[in-house]
């Protein structure tokens, strides 16, 4: 069953969504609206999305359709997404639909790693290594 939890950094700059889990259709209408309500209610427009303990368990192009439509209903935002690797599926799901919808999205190996491009000025264009 997969799970999720939404708080907001100690400086209240970052939202935090932690997702667990298999994350299927079920889970994605119970956690889409509980991030947008807590999301669009404060003014942080940056996001650190840990996807480390999930996976997804629908097929890609519904996965791909969840993750626009979430990314629509978002104003412009800065995505750092946390995953297990680089090229986990479920991680490059949301990093492609959220880009496709006007965000600045990359993927992370680390917790440590995003928070510092978060906090950085650089775009989605630079590399960068913490």
């Amino acid at each position: 069953m997969g799970r999720h939890h939404i708080s907001l950094s100690p400086d209240r700059s970052t939202v935090i969504v932690a997702v667990s889990g298999a994350r299927d259709t079920s889970t994605y209408s119970q956690s889409t609206p509980d991030f947008l309500e807590f999301f669009l209610s404060q003014p942080a427009r940056k996001v650190l999305f840990d996807t480390r303990l999930a996976y997804a368990a629908l097929d890609s192009g519904k996965a791909m359709h969840l993750a626009e439509a979430c990314g629509r209903q978002m104003p412009a935002s800065r995505v750092a997404i946390v995953a297990r690797e680089l090229d986990c599926a479920y991680a490059r799901v949301w990093r492609r639909g959220l880009s496709a919808t006007g965000h600045e999205a990359l993927v992370f190996e680390s917790v440590a790693e995003a928070d510092a491009w978060l906090r950085s000025e650089a775009d989605a264009d630079t590399l960068y290594v913490a």
